[in-house]
């Protein structure tokens, strides 16, 4: 079943959003590729791509809460340390076996459930962060 964007994933941070927004799509088509039964090139492209795309937005959001002194920075911080090394584990075990059907599922199951888990319990405190002011902005 594919997962589905609201608006109470919202952080109000439209960077970290369009972000979220992007995996959402790119996960449902990891989906949408085990359904067709596509060929293993082709799921194979949309793991790399998850693989590639996560670590970017990891690493913008991470700094992104950084600058706002996010109070759960350090906890983000773990817990997509975490993610990736499980998914460079099933990634691993896709390339080695001959089908990857079952870690391809595993694989969904694990982006699609924890992406959803993951921004309600730690990105959305985003919205509670403020902005740091660059100099410019600060009135002195």
């Amino acid at each position: 079943m594919p997962i589905v964007w609201d608006d109470s994933l919202r952080t109000g941070v439209h960077l970290v959003d369009s972000q979220h927004q992007e995996l959402f799509r790119q996960i449902n088509g990891l989906h949408e590729a085990m359904t067709l039964g596509k060929g293993r090139e082709e799921v194979a492209k949309l793991i790399q791509f998850l693989d590639n795309y996560t670590k970017k937005h990891f690493a913008e959001e991470e700094r992104l809460m950084e600058q706002r002194k996010c109070p759960v920075a350090e906890a983000n911080k773990m817990a997509h340390k975490q993610l990736l090394e499980r998914l460079a584990q099933l990634k691993a075990q896709f390339e080695q076996q001959k089908t990857g059907t079952t870690v391809t599922m595993e694989i969904y199951r694990l982006m699609s459930e924890w992406l959803v888990r993951h921004i309600k319990a730690i990105d959305l405190k985003l919205r509670e962060s403020e902005p740091a002011l660059s100099l410019a902005g600060q009135k002195g």
